[in-house]
């Protein structure tokens, strides 16, 4: 069963830290800020004097009233200054919108950058603890709710504030009497729009975390529709969805309730000022000192009031919502968790790749080691098989090497050098990593293999091509290297993608070579094949190769036999058939297997 939801009153997010944090995001363009709120003040004066030309206009004409029809010419002066004001003020709209549309993009764009920087350098550690479905949603949905902040709610509350700072001090410069009326009305209706305002965050930031979880149940169906199909789970799963998505909708039904019900009510507060400024207009001028038309500019101004009503209750719903979107983005921005380079670090010397694991100790969890004192020395341009059972700790070492990871106790060397002494990048130019997982990009076959070194060369590529046994079918594909690779490699078959991926990390020249498992998902043949390119690229390099098949580490040098995160012997094939238990019995269990097949 899905559980439940947070109780939609729950304080999950703080609106005003959020806001402040989104509000210093303007500082490096507080010049273009600046500009784009200058536009605004000018538009805002020449939409609040109109009001006040219009009712000076009144007062001109009223006493020509039985005169023949003749105009005053103090209404005609006041008539070519309102259309001169209206002019300009459509003229400052026009210039208002594009500064902030540009200036809301950049923002935008520089924020989006932020959070997929941030993503790419996170420790794996929270990758392995978000799910991506997760991490999908804040990057897609939170994202497009947050840039509105920068496109429409910054400075739509900005105008919206100088609007009615504007209203009210034309009021009061009417009469007193009209502002404290109008400042009462605004003051009343804008503070409890603002309480309003944090309980939608908090409630829209519940839904959010809802929509994660109909995102990774979409994800994992996606990503593993072959799985659902295969075991028939197409209606469980078609149910689950809906689940999810019943809980998702559920939250956001109640938070439309919520706004729909209480903003209509807030525009009940604004129309009160229009009975209040007609009592306020009808007592002045039964009084003698009233007119017309300041009776007529006050209802303007409350007509202006509430005609801003409608963007007042917009700029509330999707500000908040963009809020609480927002906070959901900060989290991540505010993880710490990732490798980062030493504020020195140490370059490598000239070396061939000598690899020295001393006593590393590991766990993915801190109370469950994977790797218990590990101990390990490849010398240069030597090669070394790693077996083992399942879980033993094979490939959380090949994690550790490019420092996806870092050990918990003890220390990777790779030429003498401790790999937390070097920068990230470095040493991921000197490591190439061939996963069992042959990922590759929809790209060309030439762009896929130049990942890692864009500026190799076409000879260089086609080079690593042949060393990795696949420069004859590439030849013969359609465009040969230039052809696109669908998403994921989909169009080549498993032995070709991971030709492709092995061809990839040689192209980098690496001083280590890395095989995880690499041929553990593909038939005897297609190993055979695989084999022939692996070998060929380990020559002349370091070279560790990670499987559970002893026909995959046999021709290595050396092979170290893993059990319980530790070494437990090692030594050539034909000495470990004699010195190691585990290894006697997985060689023959997979000689008899492969003499039954």
């Amino acid at each position: 069963m899905t559980p439940p939801s947070p109780p939609p009153d729950t304080p999950t997010v703080g609106s005003i830290p959020t806001l402040a944090r989104l509000m210093r995001r303007f500082r490096p363009l507080r010049g273009w800020a600046s500009l784009v709120f200058l536009v605004l003040v000018v538009r805002t004066a020449l939409e609040v004097v109109a009001p006040k030309l219009m009712g000076r206009a009144l007062d001109a004409l009223v006493p020509a009233f039985g005169t023949g029809g003749v105009l005053p010419p103090e209404f005609v002066q006041v008539l070519w200054l309102l259309a001169a004001t209206l002019v300009a003020r459509n003229v400052a709209s026009f210039v208002a919108a594009y500064t902030t549309q540009s200036l809301g993009q950049e923002l935008e764009n520089r924020f989006r950058s932020d959070l997929f920087q941030k993503v790419a350098r996170l420790h794996f550690r929270y990758h392995d603890a978000n799910r991506s479905g997760k991490t999908i949603a804040r990057s897609l949905r939170d994202m497009e709710k947050a840039k509105r902040f920068f496109r429409e709610v910054s400075f739509g509350y900005a105008e919206l504030c100088l609007v009615a700072i504007g209203i009210v001090a034309m009021s009061f410069q009417t009469h007193w009497s009209y502002g404290l009326v109008i400042l009462v009305v605004v003051a009343t209706a804008g503070s409890i729009t603002a309480r309003v305002g944090v309980r939608i965050a908090q409630k829209d930031r519940v839904v959010s975390d809802d929509y994660d979880v109909v995102t990774t149940v979409l994800q994992e169906n996606v990503a593993g529709a072959r799985v659902v199909r295969a075991f028939g789970r197409a209606p469980e799963e078609t149910r689950k969805f809906g689940e999810r998505l019943t809980v998702f909708t559920g939250g956001w039904r109640r938070l439309a309730r919520y706004w729909t019900g209480l903003m209509p009510a807030i525009g009940s507060i604004y129309n009160l000022g229009t009975p209040l400024a007609l009592l306020v207009g009808v007592s002045r001028i039964a009084a003698g000192t009233g007119s017309v038309g300041e009776v007529a500019t006050v209802l303007f101004y409350v007509s202006l009031m509430k005609s801003r009503l409608r963007m007042l209750t917009r700029m509330v719903i999707i500000g908040q919502e963009a809020v609480a979107s927002a906070s959901r983005v900060f989290e991540v921005l505010d993880h710490e968790e990732e490798i980062s380079a030493p504020a020195e670090p140490r370059r490598l010397p000239p070396g061939g790749g000598e690899l020295r694991v001393e006593g590393v100790w590991f766990g993915h969890r801190k109370e469950v080691d994977i790797l218990r004192g590990l101990d390990l020395h490849v010398p240069a341009g030597s090669s070394l098989g790693i077996l083992g059972p399942t879980g033993a700790g094979k490939s959380t070492l090949a994690q550790l090497l490019p420092r996806y990871y870092d050990p918990d106790r003890g220390r990777i060397l790779l030429d003498g050098v401790d790999l937390r002494e070097l920068d990230p990048a470095e040493l991921r130019r000197t490591l190439g990593v061939v996963f069992q997982e042959p990922f590759l990009f929809s790209a060309t076959v030439a762009e896929n293999l130049a990942y890692g070194r864009p500026e190799a060369t076409r000879d260089e590529i086609e080079e690593a091509a042949r060393q990795a046994a696949a420069h004859e079918f590439v030849s013969a594909l359609p465009d040969g290297f230039e052809t696109l690779v669908g998403e994921r490699g989909v169009s080549l078959s498993g032995g070709q993608r991971q030709r492709l991926t092995i061809a990839r990390a040689l192209v980098m020249n690496p001083r280590v070579l890395v095989f995880d498992d690499a041929t553990a998902a593909v038939d005897a043949v297609t190993e055979k094949v695989l084999f022939k390119g692996i070998r060929a690229a380990a020559v002349g390099r370091t070279a560790l190769v990670i499987s559970q098949r002893v026909t995959s580490v046999r021709w290595c040098d050396r092979i170290a036999v893993i059990e319980d995160g530790r070494v437990s012997a090692i030594g050539t094939h034909a000495e470990l058939l004699d010195a190691s238990a585990l290894y006697g019995e997985i060689a023959r269990h997979q000689s008899l297997v492969r003499a039954e097949a």
